[in-house]
């Protein structure tokens, strides 16, 4: 299972995630789909933690992580995430019609 809680990003001034609660069931099949610049991909990298959230909670599987934005994330508690996790990264030329 997936459990996303109260997730916050922000770049600068510009906060992409705000407030982002998701929860996937085991075996279900989500799509995330939205307009360019909506944070699909920022949720993404924050779930995975290729990008550190501004606070919130993820839970994938049995780890879970807290983000208060004042302690920094363990490393082992990093590795230990991403051992239930993968991310395929979309080429920019990957839907040439969509350029």
């Amino acid at each position: 299972m997936i459990s996303i809680k109260g997730l916050y990003k922000s770049f600068g001034n510009n906060t992409i995630l705000k407030n982002i609660d998701l929860q996937v069931e085991k075996g279900q099949t989500t799509v995330i789909i939205g307009p360019s610049g909506s944070g699909k991909t920022t949720l993404l990298r924050c779930m995975n933690l290729l990008e550190t959230p501004d606070q919130g909670r993820i839970k994938i599987g049995e780890n879970e992580i807290r983000i208060n934005g004042k302690s920094k994330i363990r490393q082992n508690d990093i590795l230990a995430l991403r051992k239930n996790t993968g991310m395929v990264f979309q080429g920019f030329h990957l839907f040439p019609h969509k350029t």
